[in-house]
């Protein structure tokens, strides 16, 4: 159970980090005009979305990686790198380094946020989450 209450407080902190960094962009000049041009609203307005729409996203993802952990056993395997499973913290950097190559081709003027998020996903469901789960 702590693995799922871990899950969800990193899935949690993902989504106020993914609400940032989506109004950030939605707040760009390049961005701001495809936005008012389909949706008729100001990007600034889309925040409370975002904020919605991430929260379920993540708190629910987070729970699934959790329920993941717990129940591929993960919590016994070797620890690495301060995380306590270099199994569970290998998939992790795999899934989070995944997406890296279409955002670079969506943008890379913004590659500073996809590495950022990328790095926040690792160190909240890489380490964060199994040190949760083992308390």
């Amino acid at each position: 159970m702590n693995a799922i209450l871990g899950g969800w407080m990193c899935g949690y902190a993902m989504a106020i980090l993914s609400t940032l960094a989506l109004t950030y962009l939605a707040i760009q000049p390049g961005p701001q005009e495809a936005i008012k041009k389909y949706l008729d609203v100001p990007g600034v307005l889309l925040a409370v979305p975002f904020s919605i729409g991430t929260g379920v996203t993540w708190t629910m993802g987070g729970m699934l990686l959790g329920s993941f952990y717990q129940l591929g056993h993960f919590d016994e395997k070797p620890g690495a790198l301060g995380a306590p499973s270099w199994v569970f913290l290998l998939f992790i950097a795999a899934v989070a380094w995944l997406p890296m190559p279409i955002l670079f081709l969506f943008s890379r003027r913004f590659w500073w946020i996809w590495v950022g998020m990328s790095v926040s996903f690792l160190g909240l469901f890489g380490w964060l989450m199994p040190v949760l789960a083992e308390r």
